[in-house]
């Protein structure tokens, strides 16, 4: 069939099945099928394609299966980064943590700068491009998040160091300049989509304490590393519990920035006094 009729097919399906960019989802089903970029796609629609074969990516998205997973990658911060089931998969409003701390570097280079929490590792590599004379340490408590941020530095080009740890707990004779983290946030009865419920990792998205847990541990566990500034992203409305949480730790708030739809999404401490 025509590979334009089958992306028709493909979009109603989707669409039925309550996907949210079906036609897009679609087209991008259908170029890494046939290893094409989307342009590719969008002016070749006589191509003639076998239905049968693009069927088993279709089947998987419409059980709900995040397209990042499926693709094997999401692009963050203007570059490409490998996910699987493993991680979190990259989101657009994380970019502004990282925009926060390459700001603070311009301030403030050769800092030492550890992500908590990494994931993929897109927070801690897109500081390391930009910025290749900062020391860039990467930690998570999953090994398997760590080899993909790990696959990612080769990819990338770029040399920091890993470590597999809970938290700051690996690092109590370590110091670092600048902390950046996205840690958990979400309260473990709060709703998601089926993409984000059903098949990301649960100890990425979920903390206990209503999701200010992780906040609340990395307040306590943060001065044995003493950090100049501590960056987090946080959840819409909980900028007022974090910032309590910190300011019983003795830090003080030193900056807010919003994400693109102008929601508070980046909170920076700093040592209070």
């Amino acid at each position: 069939m025509r590979l334009d009729e089958w992306i028709r097919e493909a979009t109603s399906a989707l669409t039925e099945a309550g996907v949210d960019s079906p036609q897009l989802d679609a087209q991008l089903l259908a170029a890494h099928h046939l290893e094409q970029s989307r342009s590719w796609i969008l002016v070749h629609p006589e191509f003639e394609i076998e239905r049968s074969e693009l069927q088993e990516l279709l089947d998987r998205r419409l059980k709900r299966e995040p397209l990042a997973y499926i693709l094997g990658k999401k692009e963050f911060y203007g570059r490409e980064f490998f996910v699987n089931p493993s991680v979190l998969i990259p989101r657009p409003e994380t970019e502004e943590l990282v925009t926060c701390a390459m700001d603070w570097l311009k301030q403030h280079p050769f800092g030492r700068v550890l992500d908590i929490g990494c994931g993929s590792g897109c927070i801690g590599l897109s500081i390391k491009v930009e910025h290749p004379e900062t020391m860039v340490t990467l930690c998570d408590i999953s090994y398997e998040a760590l080899q993909v941020a790990r696959m990612n530095a080769d990819v990338n080009d770029v040399r920091c160091e890993f470590m597999e740890s809970d938290l700051l707990q690996a690092f109590k004779k370590y110091k670092f300049d600048l902390i950046v983290s996205n840690p958990p946030y979400i309260a473990l009865d709060e709703e998601l989509m089926p993409e984000i419920a059903e098949f990301e990792p649960r100890t990425a998205l979920y903390a206990e304490e209503d999701g200010y847990m992780i906040y609340r541990r990395i307040a306590e566990e943060a001065k044995v590393v003493k950090p100049q500034a501590i960056m987090l992203e946080i959840g819409m409305g909980q900028e007022t519990r974090i910032e309590e949480i910190f300011a019983a730790n003795g830090y003080q708030l030193q900056e807010s920035r919003k994400d693109l739809a102008g929601i508070i999404r980046v909170l920076t401490f700093v040592p209070s006094g």
